[in-house]
């Protein structure tokens, strides 16, 4: 009877262990995915960085320099909604500008007085987002395919970057402690997990040193490195329907403001659609501003922004060179539009012979245009000497001189007018 009864309990011993190996193994198997990698007929992943782990949800709380806020205005720039500083006493906004094969990526560092680089932000190129399952069976099958499916596209984009994928610690917890503390944690949330982690691979640069979700824009956010112990490089994910057009922006960490500066453009920025017809109201609110603020920094910030709705459009170098070249103290300005127009078409665009840098092609052709040019007002006078004095009445004489001088003045207006542009 003795012997029956121990028999019975290390049957129900081992019974237990067993069900509790059972319970547990999936969790292990998981840890052991997450840090050694697994290769299996249902699943194969290669041992992923702790980094990818654990992402976070980050606040931007607004700044306490109200005075501050009326220093920016909200401009529509490419793809975005973004606040930019605008006659600010503390930052100088100057343009970068990279040439690409399809057309220029645009962005702008903003110095302090002494030209030292507080923030910079620059477009990069839009993509589609794609989570996928691969070949991964492990995924397609019908229980846990369920499961990932009904999550919405807004809830899988959220958790990329949010979602904490590490086991609840079990640190100073009994072995049933532990094992209640995982089973909250159930099965398809697993192979959810998962699942999140196979697409993170696909979103976050393998440099990628720290990434977290603001919420209230739905805006991914990565640490990258920056090579420099005071800036923070950062890539900012803006998804609009899929598609997800990436910033990056830099920021100085040792000055307040520039830190302030970082958190009022990610609380700002926004998708807006662009096309070319997005400069006609920059250029309306551009003509509104003061002659003397046109020729400047914040005439150029509106007419950067209007040129990036049609950055293929030449013309719209030329009128931001003509404008800054009409202003004093434009080089610093100037400089990135000055190199940029000689890489792309040959020529700086300047009108001040100083500045004026061509290739020999751009100069034969700007000289064959300025002898045809002369050629044409040469016979206009010729014609205009012709007929004065030939009128049959004094009003004929009369409304001759009128249309003259309508037609001067139409002529010196036009280098005035973004219509213009061609």
């Amino acid at each position: 009877m003795i012997k029956k009864s121990i028999y019975l309990t290390i049957t129900l011993a081992l019974l237990i262990g067993a069900g509790l190996l059972v319970v547990i193994a999936p969790y292990h198997i998981y840890t052991l995915t997450l840090t050694e990698g697994v290769n299996t007929r249902f699943l194969q992943m290669n041992p992923t960085k702790s980094v990818f782990y654990d992402g976070r949800i980050v606040d931007m709380p607004a700044s306490q320099n109200m005075t501050d806020e009326g220093l920016f205005h909200t401009f529509h720039f490419n793809h975005f909604e973004m606040p930019l500083p605008f006659n600010h006493p503390l930052y100088s906004i100057i343009p970068t500008i990279k040439i690409e094969s399809n057309s220029p990526r645009m962005g702008a560092r903003f110095q302090n007085g002494k030209n030292v680089e507080q923030f910079t932000f620059m477009l990069e190129k839009t993509y589609k987002l794609e989570t996928t399952s691969g070949e991964q069976k492990l995924f397609l099958l019908p229980i846990f395919k369920n499961y990932i499916s009904r999550k919405s596209n807004v809830e899988v984009w959220g958790d990329l970057f949010k979602k904490q994928l590490s086991l609840p610690s079990n640190e100073g917890k009994s072995f049933f402690e532990s094992l209640l503390t995982l089973r909250k944690v159930s099965y398809n949330d697993l192979v959810y997990n998962l699942y999140i982690l196979y697409n993170r691979r696909f979103v976050l640069p393998e440099s990628t040193e720290k990434f977290s979700f603001y919420e209230d824009q739905q805006i991914g956010i990565v640490q990258l490195p920056s090579g420099d112990s005071k800036i923070l490089m950062e890539r900012l994910y803006v998804n609009h329907q899929g598609l997800i057009h990436p910033v990056v922006i830099r920021t100085r960490l040792t000055d307040t403001a520039a830190m302030n500066f970082r958190q009022k453009f990610i609380r700002e920025i926004r998708y807006k659609a662009t096309s070319p017809d997005s400069a006609i109201a920059i250029y309306a609110r551009y003509k509104q501003i003061p002659y003397g603020q046109r020729v400047d920094q914040q005439g150029m910030t509106y007419l950067y922004s209007a040129w990036s709705h049609d950055p293929e459009n030449r013309d719209y170098v030329r009128v931001i060179i003509m404008f800054l070249e009409r202003g004093s103290l434009n080089l610093k300005y100037l400089k990135p539009f000055y190199e940029y127009a000689y890489k792309k078409f040959g020529s700086t665009l300047s009108s001040d012979s100083g500045f004026l840098n061509e290739t020999a092609s751009e100069k034969l052709k700007r000289q064959i245009s300025e002898e045809l040019s002369s050629e044409v007002k040469r016979a206009e006078a010729a014609e205009s000497i012709k007929f004065e004095g030939k009128f049959d009445t004094p009003d004929e004489k009369i409304n001759y001189n009128l249309q003259k001088a309508k037609d001067n003045k139409i002529n010196s207006d036009e280098d005035d007018s973004m219509l213009s542009i061609e």
